[in-house]
């Protein structure tokens, strides 16, 4: 069944007062095949969509924690704390990807995790530290003071114009998705393999929100998450849902080029000098 839907206008830009606005920008339900197929996981659609490219990586994000973390241990070494083997800054990892990000707008991906966790987030595990000592009170304050100064020597790119635009076009696709006619059609039959599940559900975000309020999950959490993730599956919610996302950064991409290629450039400037500050202080 052919469905005609109203192009949306969308304004995307800079301000010259350092705050993103909007140029306008006119950004139409995009093309995607019939059925088009599930991601393996959440977390690597996410990662994939055509924004990510526009920022920092995995790997940067790694690398850029390293560098900060070594800097950090360089300053506070040169205060005399000679035992200080940065300690205090740990970095969660990502293990099991399915269970990362199995839920969403997209309905439930991860027939494993959905067994496992249900709607329950994935406990954190911490990595294992050096020296797991606590830091004395005169290094907590050398460590902040530390801190403060790396990060002026290599600040976030948060709150660059170049992230803010990233972080609104995100979320300008993110509307864009969610009031497309062809999800909500995978939605409402998600919906409706859910009732006959035995667990009526509108929403797969709603769902997840519980209440799930036990410190395990029960049997009927664990019922209704598997239900989800089979639901999503026979919807074909989340290949829809992220083929359509793709679709609509893929335009609102190409109305900010400009911007964009340079935010690449900047953030890809960042790393050069990330690597060149920890060179210098081996």
């Amino acid at each position: 069944m052919a469905v005609t839907v109203a192009a949306v206008m969308l304004t995307v830009g800079c301000s010259t007062d350092g705050t993103v606005d909007s140029a306008d920008l006119t950004v139409t339900p995009p093309a995607v095949e019939k059925s088009p197929a599930p991601p393996a996981t959440g977390y690597g659609a996410l990662i994939g969509l055509p924004l990510s490219a526009y920022g920092l990586s995995e790997q940067d994000d790694e690398q850029l924690f390293q560098v900060r973390k070594a800097l950090v241990t360089h300053c506070m070494k040169g205060l005399g704390h000679k035992g200080y083997s940065g300690q205090d800054m740990v970095m969660v990892a990502v293990e099991d990807k399915e269970a990362a990000r199995p839920i969403g707008a997209w309905g439930y991906i991860g027939a494993r995790t959905a067994k496992r966790l249900g709607f329950h987030p994935e406990e954190a595990k911490m990595p294992s530290s050096d020296d797991a000592k606590a830091l004395t009170a005169e290094e907590e304050k050398d460590s902040r003071s530390c801190t403060e100064k790396v990060g002026k020597d290599l600040p976030s790119l948060a709150d660059t114009d170049g992230g803010k635009l990233t972080d609104l076009l995100f979320g300008q696709s993110f509307q864009r998705v969610a009031a497309d006619s062809r999800v909500a059609t995978a939605r409402e039959q998600w919906s409706t393999c859910m009732t006959k599940a035995g667990h009526p559900a509108d929403d797969p975000e709603e769902l997840a929100a519980g209440p799930w309020d036990t410190p395990k999950p029960t049997k009927k959490e664990i019922s209704a998450a598997t239900a989800a993730e089979s639901c999503t599956a026979s919807s074909g919610l989340a290949g829809v849902y992220f083929a359509v996302l793709a679709g609509y950064q893929k335009q609102l991409i190409s109305g900010n080029a400009t911007a964009l290629n340079s935010y690449q450039k900047q953030v890809r400037e960042h790393t050069d000098r990330a690597a060149h500050l920890q060179a210098e202080i081996r």
